[in-house]
């Protein structure tokens, strides 16, 4: 039997969601001045360099840290701090291999010392996180990449003759700061696995299904025309990405609730408090694209910002039914639907590619239109039985009495 959900102030965690990616926001703000800036000083081979490296520790880091990532808003607060700890030595681990590579691959090193740092830094947020804190959470986040931004940048605004090697390690030392913090989550908490292996092994799968989704049709679409062509798409696809942040800050405020009621549907935002976000993101983005068509601005990137206005509305609810899904188990949905539609946004994009950053977004707006579909009719699906749910996890409990 679950507890009775304590009643919540939608309201309330609106506001939280709002300050949640105005922090967001600010760190993408920060980013792009670092672009620039890297840009400016250091030509854009140098920047791709840094942003292969970016891109590779983030592949590297996303599917190694799901697990811990899913199970720390749902599981015990046992459970919760010794799979911590773990997360916490895992990315420590990977700093360290990097700095091993630094003599040999700035690719590795970089990929690795930035991949394990974010894996540490999630284990030091998850307890906001968990507590349904998203605006701490981004607030950390921001102050963090800030960080990094002021010490890379000051170094290619003030070194008479910078290199990238140089920039790169300035801009990952706080990471250092937040590996020692993360040691001291260590001390009192014996280190746990983050479930059953064949559990990890789907939430690993459906990570790394994600970085395709996400990564691979900017990648392709590169191959397929040229970096203009791309470079637009990036353009639209981060704006888009951005826009929908806010879905996920509102959704993680009602971590809490939907525990308490065992996932239940009902616990999570109100259908009008999700409509609103999805209606205010999405227009912000679409009037964007159209006021840039009345400019000399690229007419391409105008109407890619238009179409991927589209998109944002849907994935600003898939944001919140992914939290849903989350927290009623549903992982092997979510799994599934990364891992096919991952490849059909890929040949979408091979087969619209003669439209340039436009195809490919009609190709993001297509594939988050079905997985809206899957999402909705996975959340609506009766919620297991609690009997049921304890005999589906038998085996899990088998590892962790033997750990």
């Amino acid at each position: 039997m679950t507890d009775a959900p304590t009643p919540v102030d939608g309201r309330r965690n609106v506001i939280k969601a709002v300050v949640a990616a105005g922090w967001a926001y600010g760190g993408r703000a920060s980013g792009l001045l670092w672009t620039i800036v890297v840009v400016a000083h250091l030509g854009v081979g140098s920047y791709g360099q840094y942003a292969m490296g970016f891109a590779l520790g983030a592949i590297i880091a996303a599917p190694l840290d799901n697990p811990f990532n899913v199970r720390a808003i749902r599981e015990s607060k046992e459970r919760f701090l010794t799979e911590r700890a773990s997360r916490a030595l895992l990315g420590i681990g990977l700093m360290i291999a990097g700095a091993a590579c630094s003599p040999f691959s700035y690719l590795a090193w970089f990929a690795l010392v930035v991949g394990g740092g974010e894996i540490v830094f999630n284990a030091v947020k998850s307890a906001p996180l968990r507590d349904g804190h998203p605006d701490r959470v981004m607030r950390m986040d921001t102050i963090r990449q800030f960080s990094s931004i002021v010490l890379g940048a000051g170094y290619l605004l003030v070194a008479p003759h910078p290199n990238l090697t140089a920039a790169s390690v300035l801009y990952a030392l706080p990471y250092v700061v937040v590996a020692a913090r993360g040691l001291m989550l260590v001390p009192g908490n014996r280190p746990g696995i983050p479930g059953h292996p064949r559990l990890i092994a789907v939430l690993f799968a459906e990570h790394l299904a994600n970085a395709a989704y996400m990564q691979g049709d900017i990648l392709l679409l590169g191959a397929l025309t040229d970096s203009d062509i791309a470079g637009y798409y990036a353009i639209a696809s981060t704006v888009g990405w951005a826009a929908a942040q806010l879905g996920m800050a509102l959704g993680n405020t009602y971590h809490e609730p939907l525990r308490a009621a065992g996932g239940a549907l009902s616990a999570g935002p109100p259908t009008k408090h999700i409509a609103a976000v999805a209606v205010a993101t999405s227009g912000s983005v679409i009037a964007a694209g159209l006021v840039m068509l009345a400019t000399p601005f690229s007419t391409q990137l105008a109407w890619s910002l238009v179409i991927i206005g589209v998109f944002v509305a849907m994935r600003v609810v898939n944001f919140v039914l992914m939290t849903v899904l989350y927290v009623q188990r549903r992982d092997i949905v979510r799994s599934v639907a990364a891992g096919v539609l991952a490849p059909i946004k890929l040949l979408l994009v091979f087969a619209l590619a003669h439209w340039g950053s436009i195809g490919a977004c009609i190709a993001s707006v297509v594939t988050d239109a079905l997985l809206l579909a899957i999402y909705l009719a996975a959340v609506r699906r009766p919620i297991p039985a609690v009997e049921a749910e304890q005999a589906a996890m038998a085996p899990e409990q088998t590892v962790r009495e033997g750990e």
